[in-house]
């Protein structure tokens, strides 16, 4: 065995104590151990000493940084829903910032509430063997916030989930290990953009409310002019902004109308109506109400080049919980 992969325990034991985490030196060889894909230290040390010796360089994988604010959120979202492992952390106890390792078969992620180590909104790319079972396990667990799909690309089957934190989850299975019995997932070139809302009303009343439409869209999401805006209750139903001069501009479809749980409906306002997104609205009762779970996906090729136009989603959303819960929405004018 190369002194090299001891170096390694030595310098990731002198980081993260720049970080106020301490651990002991075992430790830090079982941790190496791991990122370099061995059961623990004596297998690692059982390698061939020739093994990976063509290159003295590479002496691992590299771990990447994310940034986040929330503990328990963090770990709801890593461990709870991406069945990672908790190894270990530091902080909060002596209320400094939290620094956390997590990891999923040889995947590795350090988790960092510390100012500097990373910027919100990062990426991690994650090789996986099958990402549709991934994406199956997932969608059996009730995590509320993401709904992730797969899709296919020239460079294999891909599907991203963004943490609570904006952070990108890539989670990739090779265009080599991904079967030709298998069924094409429809391709999607972006996440959806994800909102919740807790409403003190029942999943009926928030539904009927969203599909009231005219009760809370906002006039300055739509043409000038703007009389009433209308979604025909049913499958197959036009989404119809109506304009003062009498025509009628219309900009979805009804795709799912399953009162009170799933509202869907094809979104063509400002795009091209050859490329449609999609919008998805999810209706759970909780305690004392219901949480209402929103999501504009269906982004393509086609269409994925507007999607920083819908950045304010929000805005509406807040107006349609107002109008939800019985508050002021505020004046059209």
């Amino acid at each position: 065995m190369s002194d090299t992969h001891k170096q390694m325990a030595k310098r990731l034991r002198a980081d993260l104590t720049a970080r106020d985490v301490t651990i002991s030196h075992s430790e830090a060889l079982e941790l190496v151990a791991h990122q370099l894909g061995a059961r623990d230290w004596n297998t690692l040390s059982a390698r061939p000493a020739t093994e990976g010796a063509a290159d003295q360089s590479a002496e691992g994988p590299a771990v990447p940084i994310l940034r986040i604010f929330d503990r328990d959120k963090a770990v709801e979202f890593y461990v709870g829903y991406l069945g990672f492992t908790l190894d270990w952390e530091h902080g909060h106890a002596d209320h400094s910032p939290l620094y956390a390792q997590v990891h999923r078969g040889r995947a590795v992620l350090h988790l960092s509430e510390h100012h500097g180590d990373a910027s919100p909104g990062g990426a991690a790319l994650i090789p996986v063997t099958d990402v549709a079972a991934l994406h199956d396990e997932l969608h059996s667990r009730p995590y509320d916030y993401a709904h992730p799909g797969v899709r296919d690309e020239e460079w294999g089957r891909v599907m991203v989930v963004i943490d609570p934190f904006h952070n990108r989850l890539v989670f990739h299975q090779p265009a080599g290990r991904v079967g030709v019995e298998v069924d094409p997932r429809p391709a999607e070139a972006a996440g959806p953009i994800e909102l919740a809302y807790d409403l003190a009303c029942t999943p009926q009343h928030a539904f009927d409310t969203f599909v009231r439409i005219d009760d809370w869209w906002g006039p300055s999401y739509a043409p000038e002019g703007l009389v009433r805006v209308e979604i025909e209750p049913h499958v197959g139903g036009r989404v119809t902004h109506h304009l003062a001069d009498g025509t009628a501009y219309v900009w979805g479809e009804v795709l799912v109308w399953d009162r009170p749980s799933h509202y869907a409906q094809a979104f063509t306002l400002a795009q091209d109506p050859e490329h449609p997104s999609r919008l998805d609205l999810w209706f759970e009762p909780r305690a004392g109400g219901c949480r209402a779970l929103f999501a504009h996906g269906g982004w393509t090729a086609g269409n994925v080049a507007g999607r920083a136009k819908f950045n304010e989603w929000h805005v509406l959303l807040d107006r349609f919980a107002a109008a939800a819960e019985g508050r002021p929405v505020g004046s059209r004018g």
